[in-house]
C-alpha cells in the first residue's frame, strides 16, 4: 500500500497530491502517527487561529476493511483550547469512504476569503463556495451537501463559525471529532465542510486472514460488549455512580442523588433505533426520541456533563442539550463543564447573571449564548481556563492543559489522576482508558501502585490503535484487542510488525506529541487542586504525595526529566 497525502491551501485554493515516504509508513503506520509528524510543519507558537495552522484528517492501513471497529478517522491540529497538541477521532462512515478515495491524509492550511467547502473525490480536490451554507447548523449543512454532492460529510455549525474554542466537527448528525476545538480551527479557515467521495476498490493482502480475524472478533470481543449493544455507553454510569466517581455539581460530589432519573435504564426508554459505524456489529450508538427531539445520544460523557455535573435530572432536557450541541457543533464534555463552572460561580454569587445548579432551561440558554458569543456566552466560549481568568472568580477552573475533564473523578480513580496529566491533548480518558482497570479492580483504584506502568503501556498501545485507525471500544483493556492482535491485524494488510516493534512505534508516536507540546510551551503534570480536596459525599481524596509518586514513576518509565510543577 502506498499512502497518499492531499495538501490543500485554502488561501490560493491549490491542492497537491503527494506520496507519504515509505519510511514514515513503516515507522509511524499511518493515522495519528503520520499526522503528528506532519503537524510539525506549522510555524512554532503560532496562534491556533492563524492561517498557517493545519488541520489534518487521517486514516490508516486498516480503514478500508469491513471489520468491526475499522471505520474510524483521526484529526490532528494545534488546539485553540490548549494552545498545544490537538487531536480527535470520529466514527461513522467517513473513514471507509476516504479509504476508497486512495487518499489517506488531508493536510489543510490557509484561509479562504469567503466560506468554502472541500470535495475530495478519489484523488481530486475541489474547493467550492459555501456562502449559502454559512450560518446553517450541522444537520442542515449535511442534508444540503448530501443532496448536492453525495458522499460522506464532515461539517461545522455556528459554534465553529464563531470560533468557540471547543467547537467540534459533526458527521452523520451524531458522530463528532469532539475534543480540543477542531471545529474552531475549521471555522478560522472559513471551511464549512469537507465532502468525501470514493469509488476505488479496497485491496486486501490476505482475504482469508481477514475472514478469520473477523470471525475471531465476532466470537471473542463483540459478545463482551453486549451491554453497550443494548444500552449504549450510558451503561457505565451505574458503575461510576455506585463507586462514587460520577462527577456531580461541578466536581463537588461523586454520586448524583437523582441518578435514577437520568440513568441508563431511564434513557433506554427513549431508544428508537440502534446506530452503527460501517462494518460494525456492536451498534453502540442509540437514536433517542422525545417529543420533537430526535438525537443520537446522549453518550455517557454527555449524560454526565449535561446531567450530573450541572445537577440536571431531566433526561429530556439532557437530550435537548445534546441536540443543541450536535446542531451547533460543540463538544458536550467541554460545554457541560463550562456551564457547570458558571453555575458554581452563580452559586457563590460571583456573577451577575444567575443560573442555578439544576436549572435545565438556564443550561439550554447558556449553550445558545456560548454558540453565538452572546453576552456572558462570549466569555464562556473561551473554555473554563480562560473564562475563569476573565471573570476573576474564586471557583477553580477544573482542567488539564486547558482541556476540561471527562466523567471520571480522579479522587476515586488514581490511575485517571495520572492519565489526565500525561495525556498530551489535556484531560482525557481515551488516551489510556485507565479508568476501566481501576473500575474493574484489576488495579487498586485508591493506590498509586502500578498506575504509572498501566498508563504508559496503554498510552503507547492507543497511539498504535489511533494510527491504524481503530475504535477504542474494540480495544478496551482486558476485553478487547491488545498488542498481539494489532500485529495480526496489520499482517492482513501486508504490514509485518512484531509486538516489540509496535511498542517502540507507540512510544515514539507519544514522544512526538510530547515534543510538539514542549515546542509550543505547554506544561505537563499539573492537576487541578480540587482533586487534592475530599469529595463532599464520600470523602475520597487524592494525596499529593501519592500523585507525585505516580508522576515520578511515570517520568522514569518515559525517560524524561522535568521539574514537577506544584
Amino acid at each position: 500500500m502506498t499512502m497518499k497525502l492531499a495538501r490543500i491551501n485554502l488561501s490560493d485554493k491549490k491542492a497537491k497530491l503527494l506520496k507519504i515516504p515509505t519510511d514514515w509508513e513503516k515507522s509511524l503506520i499511518g493515522g495519528k502517527g503520520v499526522a503528528t509528524k506532519l503537524l510539525f510543519n506549522i510555524p512554532t507558537k503560532i496562534d491556533p487561529f492563524h492561517s498557517e495552522n493545519a488541520i489534518i484528517f487521517a486514516i490508516g492501513p486498516v480503514n478500508g476493511l469491513r471489520l468491526p471497529g475499522s471505520s474510524r478517522m483521526t484529526s490532528v491540529f494545534k488546539s485553540p483550547l490548549t494552545f498545544g497538541y490537538g487531536e480527535s477521532q470520529c466514527g461513522g462512515f467517513a473513514a471507509h469512504e476516504m479509504a476508497k478515495t486512495g487518499v489517506h491524509f488531508m493536510c489543510i492550511t490557509g484561509r479562504a476569503e469567503r466560506p468554502v467547502y472541500l470535495v475530495l473525490e478519489d484523488g481530486d480536490v475541489e474547493v467550492k463556495s459555501a456562502t449559502h451554507l454559512w450560518g446553517k447548523d450541522c444537520y442542515e449543512t449535511e442534508e444540503i451537501l448530501k443532496k448536492d454532492e453525495g458522499g460522506e460529510v464532515l461539517s461545522i455549525g455556528p459554534a465553529g463559525e464563531n470560533l468557540v474554542r471547543f467547537a467540534c466537527i459533526t458527521h452523520r448528525k451524531g458522530r463528532q471529532f469532539g475534543r480540543c476545538g477542531a471545529g474552531a480551527v475549521m471555522g478560522s479557515k472559513r471551511l464549512k465542510a469537507v465532502v468525501i467521495k470514493g469509488s476505488k476498490d479496497i485491496e486486501v493482502a490476505d482475504p482469508e486472514a481477514l475472514f478469520e480475524f473477523r470471525k475471531w472478533m465476532l466470537e471473542n470481543i463483540v459478545p463482551k460488549l453486549e451491554g453497550m449493544k443494548n444500552y449504549g455507553t450510558p451503561l457505565i454510569s451505574a458503575l461510576t455512580n455506585e463507586m462514587g466517581v460520577l462527577p456531580t455539581k461541578y466536581w463537588q460530589f461523586g454520586r448524583f442523588e437523582n441518578y435514577e432519573d437520568i440513568g441508563y435504564e431511564k434513557l433506554r426508554e427513549y431508544i428508537v433505533k440502534d446506530v452503527t459505524c460501517y462494518g460494525c456489529s456492536v451498534a453502540c450508538g442509540k437514536l433517542r426520541r422525545a417529543g420533537d427531539i430526535e438525537v443520537e445520544g446522549p453518550e455517557y460523557e454527555t449524560q454526565f456533563a449535561l446531567g450530573s455535573l450541572c445537577f440536571v435530572d431531566d433526561p429530556v432536557a439532557i437530550m435537548r442539550a445534546n441536540d443543541l450541541c450536535d446542531r451547533y457543533g460543540m463538544d458536550t464534555i467541554s460545554a457541560g463543564n463550562v456551564v457547570a463552572f458558571y453555575m458554581a460561580c452563580s452559586e457563590r454569587g460571583e456573577v451577575e447573571e444567575k443560573v442555578k445548579f439544576g436549572d435545565a432551561d438556564g443550561m439550554l440558554e447558556l449553550l445558545r449564548k456560548i454558540t453565538f458569543r452572546d453576552g456572558i456566552g462570549n466569555v464562556l466560549a473561551e473554555g473554563v481556563k480562560m473564562a475563569s481568568e476573565k471573570l476573576g472568580v474564586s471557583v477553580e477552573a477544573v482542567h488539564c492543559k486547558g482541556l476540561e475533564p471527562p466523567g471520571y473523578d480522579a479522587r476515586g480513580l488514581f490511575g485517571m489522576a495520572l492519565a489526565y496529566t500525561t495525556s498530551q491533548r489535556g484531560a482525557c480518558h481515551m488516551r489510556s482508558c485507565a479508568y476501566r482497570p481501576n473500575l474493574a479492580g484489576d488495579i487498586d483504584r485508591f493506590s498509586p501502585e502500578m498506575q504509572a506502568e498501566l498508563v504508559k503501556d496503554r498510552e503507547d498501545f492507543y497511539c498504535v490503535v489511533d494510527s491504524l485507525v481503530f475504535c477504542r471500544f474494540l480495544c478496551l483493556p482486558a476485553i478487547g484487542m491488545d498488542w498481539e492482535d494489532a500485529s495480526r491485524l496489520l499482517k492482513i494488510v501486508g504490514r509485518e510488525y512484531s509486538v516489540e516493534q509496535l511498542k517502540v512505534i507507540g512510544e515514539n508516536i507519544w514522544k512526538m506529541s510530547y515534543e510538539f507540546n514542549k515546542r509550543e510551551g505547554v506544561s505537563d503534570f499539573e492537576l487541578p487542586n480540587i482533586f487534592f480536596n475530599p469529595l463532599k459525599d464520600s470523602g475520597y481524596v487524592l494525596k499529593r504525595g501519592d500523585f507525585e509518586r505516580m508522576v515520578e514513576e511515570y517520568k522514569k518509565l518515559r525517560g524524561i526529566c522535568l521539574e514537577l510543577l506544584k
